[in-house]
C-alpha cells in the first residue's frame, strides 16, 4: 500500500479530509508505530485539534489499515504477478 492509498483508506474509515489524514500519515511517518503511543496520540490530537481519545481512534484504526496491508503482503507477496 502506498502512501496515497493509505491516506484515502484511513479518510474512508475515520472520516478525516485528505488534508487531515495527510496530517496523521506524517504522524506516522515520523514516529516508530510500535514505540510511545502517547507520544503518537498526542501529536495527532495537536495536529487536528481535537482530543486525546479521538486521537486513539484514528491510531488504532491507522494500525488496523497497516496491519491489514501487511497481511495482504504475507497471503500474496508478489501482488497476483
Amino acid at each position: 500500500m502506498n502512501k496515497t492509498d493509505f491516506i484515502a483508506e484511513l479518510c474512508k474509515k475515520t472520516g478525516l479530509s485528505t488534508e487531515d489524514g495527510s496530517k496523521v500519515n506524517d504522524v506516522i511517518e515520523n514516529n516508530n508505530l510500535l514505540g510511545n503511543a502517547a507520544k503518537i496520540i498526542s501529536q495527532i490530537a495537536e495536529k487536528l485539534n481535537i482530543s486525546e481519545e479521538q486521537a486513539q481512534d484514528i491510531l488504532a484504526k491507522t494500525k488496523d489499515i497497516i496491519g491489514g496491508g501487511i497481511m495482504d503482503k504475507i497471503k500474496n507477496p508478489f501482488g497476483g504477478q
